[in-house]
């Protein structure tokens, strides 16, 4: 009975583990950075603690976490690192987002590695 209730508890962990949404980007993608249409620029951020925290902070709280993010041009380029499906989460939200590690290769902060939001993160469609 005991090693059918260990059996058990097992098969459910790793059923609830796999219906857990996955990232829309993957380690290795090549992506582009684009905000919304209002406002097309993206915050990075030097840790997806504080990426996260912006986002349930309070405006003033916001305001004085900015010293830990970059702000990039739409269009700018990266490579995936690394990604936490449904990291995120905001009043603002109606689901949660998810925190994507990029490396950033092209403009200004080419080189640097930051965290985004995947709402902030397309594909790079070759042609």
């Amino acid at each position: 009975m005991r090693k059918a209730s260990l059996f058990l508890i097992v098969c459910l962990i790793s059923v609830s583990g796999n219906a857990r949404a996955d990232c829309r980007v993957h380690k290795g993608e090549h992506v582009v950075l684009y905000s919304t249409t209002d406002d097309p620029a993206v915050l990075i951020w030097d840790s997806r603690a504080r990426l996260r925290e912006y986002h349930a902070a309070s405006f003033d709280e916001a305001q004085a976490m900015l010293p830990h993010a970059l702000l990039v041009s739409p269009g700018t380029h990266g490579d995936v690192v690394s990604c936490i499906p449904g990291y995120v989460v905001s009043p603002l939200f109606t689901t949660p987002d998810d925190a994507v590690g990029v490396s950033i290769t092209n403009g200004s902060s080419r080189g640097a590695v930051r965290w985004v939001l995947g709402s902030d993160v397309r594909p790079l469609r070759k042609h």
